[in-house]
């Protein structure tokens, strides 16, 4: 097996606020860049056997995964199919609550997507993926704790 993608972001607030906003505000911070339609909502059910999907304006559902392990605040991780050979690889992101902020480490692995020697090619364009995922993640946390004008 080859070895997984990871990645550490640090959010200023608790892992409970770090967990929401991952998963149930994910259409607000997913960027549109990284859709595969224009106008379409991102669903992430926090719940094992809840989907991971982009749903297009026209209602029709692309599925990009399906939660295998729900422990809210604490992790949440999923199949991604998305690049995928024969099987989907795998994410797993963790809250870490460290005092006034919570750490959030994304790893990204091959799972059992049958990649194999084409993984470390594979990683490299998830690593630039998430590159630009995580800091429009870390974006909303900051815009949900402002103040209300």
């Amino acid at each position: 097996m080859n070895e997984p993608i990871r990645k550490l972001v640090r959010v200023d607030c608790d892992a409970e606020h770090a967990f929401e906003v991952f998963t149930s505000r994910i259409d607000l911070w997913w960027p549109q860049s990284h859709r595969r339609h224009d106008g379409s909502v991102m669903v992430l059910q926090p719940a094992v056997g809840g989907i991971f999907a982009e749903r297009t304006a026209a209602g029709e559902e692309l599925r990009m995964g399906e939660v295998i392990l729900c422990e809210p605040p604490r992790a949440i991780s999923y199949t991604w199919y998305p690049g995928a050979v024969t099987a989907p690889t795998t994410v797993e992101v963790r809250f870490f609550d460290n005092g006034d902020h919570t750490i959030v480490e994304v790893t990204h692995s091959e799972g059992g997507s049958g990649l194999g020697q084409a993984w470390p090619h594979r990683a490299q364009v998830f690593t630039r993926n998430w590159g630009v995922v995580l800091p429009a993640y870390e974006q909303m946390v900051r815009e949900s704790l402002r103040p209300a004008e």
